[in-house]
């Protein structure tokens, strides 16, 4: 932004609070988004890992993480939301289903399907803003 006598990008000359408000809410979504990716991924493996080998256990912590970071950066909260769902329906699942292989392709559909929803919903709300 170049203003009279100011040079683009000189900081001390923005009006005050100008940079530190852009770089705060930055450094809150990129820390929330970390943060909300590394539990999915961690919590995922841990439970994963009582039923599934160790890579199986990985690569579901590693897709779960990406889904949960990535629909984190569209959706904001309602991916952690969509994540939760699936967890609890895994949990659950696994109970019933005695196998781990279809009460994980269960719990996928569900994330699949609440990440889906998630971006649909937020759509629809910012279109309408």
């Amino acid at each position: 932004m170049v203003r009279e006598g100011c040079v683009e990008g000189g900081g001390e000359h923005e009006r005050p609070g100008e940079s530190f408000v852009t770089l705060g809410a930055m450094d809150l979504i990129v820390t929330l988004t970390t943060v909300f990716t590394l539990l999915a991924g961690v919590s995922s493996y841990v439970i994963a890992r009582r039923d599934l080998r160790a890579g199986a256990a990985l690569a579901v912590a590693v897709v779960a993480a990406l889904g949960t970071g990535l629909g984190f950066l569209f959706t904001v909260y309602l991916a952690v939301v969509a994540y939760v769902g699936a967890v609890g329906v895994w949990l659950v699942a696994r109970r019933f289903l005695r196998k781990p292989g279809p009460a994980l392709l269960v719990a996928a559909g569900v994330f699949g399907v609440g990440l889906v929803g998630s971006v649909t919903v937020m759509s629809i709300a910012l279109s309408n803003m």
